[in-house]
C-alpha cells in the first residue's frame, strides 16, 4: 500500500493511493490485482476537480520456458472505460520472438462523438489484432 499526499498549493490539494496484491497458486500461474485512486480538490471552492479510480487485473500463464500467455483488464471510473489486452508469446532464444495479441477498448454509458447523446450500455471504441516477429541474425566475422 502506498499513499502519496502532496502539500497544499494555493490552488488545490492532490493525493493518490495505490493498493495491490499478488497470488501465485503454482509456478506457472500468476495473478495480480491493483487499485489506484487519484483525487484533486480545489482550495478556493472545496470542490472536487476529479476523482479517479483505476482497477487493474493481470494474469500470466507460463506453458513452458519459451511459451506464455498474458491477460490484462483495466477499468477506469473517470472515463468509464474497460481495456483488455491479451498476448500469446513464444521466445525460443534471445533475439528471436513471436507475439500474437489482441487489444480491446470499451466505454460504458458514454456519449456519442457524432450526436453528443448518451449511449447506455457498452460501446466498442476500438480493437486491434497484431502479430510481432523478430529474429536475430548472427554472423561471425574473421577466420
Amino acid at each position: 500500500m502506498r499513499l502519496i499526499s502532496f502539500p497544499r498549493t494555493p490552488l488545490a490539494l492532490w493525493w493518490s493511493l495505490e493498493l495491490g496484491g499478488d497470488f501465485q497458486p503454482s509456478d506457472e500461474l500468476h495473478f495480480s490485482l491493483e487499485y489506484t485512486k487519484n483525487r484533486l480538490v480545489r482550495n478556493d471552492t472545496r470542490r472536487t476537480a476529479f476523482d479517479d479510480n483505476i482497477f487493474a487485473f493481470k494474469s500470466t500463464y507460463q506453458f513452458s520456458r519459451f511459451v506464455f500467455a498474458r491477460a490484462r483488464v483495466d477499468y477506469d471510473t473517470l472515463d468509464a472505460n474497460i481495456r483488455g489486452q491479451f498476448l500469446l508469446g513464444w521466445t525460443p532464444n534471445p533475439g528471436t520472438a513471436f507475439y500474437l495479441g489482441y487489444n480491446d477498448d470499451l466505454s460504458r454509458n458514454g456519449f456519442s462523438p457524432f450526436s453528443g447523446q448518451l449511449e447506455p450500455g457498452f460501446r466498442r471504441n476500438g480493437r486491434t489484432f497484431f502479430i510481432k516477429m523478430s529474429y536475430l541474425f548472427r554472423k561471425s566475422f574473421g577466420g
